[in-house]
Parts: C-alpha cells; sequence; structure tokens
C-alpha cells in the first residue's frame, strides 16, 4: 500500500482499493487495509464489503472528499450494481453502523488473528492462503462440498460452498468466514 501510495503521489494516477478481505478486519478500528498503513486519505476510491467480516451482505464505494463529483456520478449512473439492484436495507446500513460499538477495535482484531491461529494451528486448512477473515478448507469435489456444507448447516453453522467457476474443478472448498464475536465454545 505504501508504494502504490507514493506511486501515486508521483505519477497522479487514479487509486482504487478493492479492500473486501480488509474491511472491519484490518486496521485499528477495522477500517481496512488503507487505515491500517495510514493511507485513507490517499485512496481514491474504495470498495468494501459487508459480506465478509461484518457478517451481512453487500457493499459500498467510498470516495475521497476531493473525489471529483463528475467520478462520483460516473460510478452511480454506470456502475452495474447501481444499475441492476435496489440499495441496501436500512437494517443492513443500522446493524454495520453499530458493529464498531459492539466489539472494541483491540478485541476485533485480538479474537479474529487468535481464531485464524487456531483454526491454523489444528491444522484444518490444505493450503496456505487465509484472505481476512475467511479460512478456506479445501473438499476436493463439488458433491463433496456441498454435501459439507448441508450437514454443517443442519448442525447450526451456515459455511458456504466455493465451486466452479470461482475456482478449478475437484478443488472446491468451504469458505469459513470469521468474525471477533464467534467463540470458541461450542
Amino acid at each position: 500500500m505504501v508504494e502504490l501510495v507514493k506511486l501515486r503521489k508521483k505519477y497522479g494516477f487514479l487509486l482504487v482499493l478493492d479492500d473486501a478481505h480488509g474491511t472491519f478486519f484490518r486496521g485499528k478500528s477495522g477500517g481496512g487495509v488503507a487505515e491500517e498503513f495510514n493511507c485513507e486519505r490517499d485512496i481514491d476510491i474504495c470498495i468494501g464489503t459487508l459480506s465478509k467480516a461484518a457478517g451481512y451482505h453487500g457493499g459500498f464505494i467510498s470516495c475521497r472528499p476531493t473525489t471529483s463529483k463528475r467520478r462520483k456520478q460516473f460510478i452511480q449512473s454506470r456502475g452495474r450494481s447501481f444499475i441492476f439492484s435496489t440499495s441496501a436495507s436500512i437494517l443492513i446500513a443500522a446493524a454495520v453502523h453499530v458493529l464498531p460499538l459492539y466489539v472494541s477495535s483491540h478485541d476485533r482484531e485480538l479474537n479474529s488473528y487468535s481464531k485464524l491461529s487456531l483454526v491454523r494451528g489444528q491444522e484444518m486448512l490444505h493450503e496456505e492462503s487465509v484472505c481476512g477473515s475467511i479460512v478456506p478448507l479445501q473438499n476436493g469435489s463439488e458433491e463433496k462440498a456441498l454435501l459439507a456444507s448441508r450437514h454443517l448447516l443442519e448442525s447450526g453453522f451456515h459455511v458456504t460452498t466455493i465451486r466452479l467457476p470461482t475456482i478449478p474443478s475437484n478443488s472446491c472448498r468451504l469458505q469459513v468466514t470469521l468474525t471477533a464475536v464467534h467463540t470458541t465454545d461450542v
């Protein structure tokens, strides 16, 4: 991030950050990667999600105050997600708004990282990549992944499957999303 900001300042390009895996997970108050590297003011447009660490659905696009009105209007009038969908419900907006009040920033970061370490320590992962608060559990075939997901749902755990076309066949996986409010109690 620091290097990208330096290049942006030198060459004056538009810096857009897709922070889907950092929103509500990275940074001191959950503000994402830009907050973690103290460069929020240097990002022109930030795209975030409410469906990963926040545990809701939907997402957002935010612009710097100095981003031109013309660019903002272009995003609103040409962005497919604005054109072909309705706005997020007020309940989702309210829930996301109070999330930082519910879990302190220190607890959020500490709990999320310790939970990721716990899962890694139990060697549940077949791969090293963990994006933000998401833990992929490789499961192989699509049929096995869907069966495992269904069994987990019946047991009270909502764990989605990742499959074609997102990833190659025979590398289907379960996507466990950890948040700071999860506990290790069974």
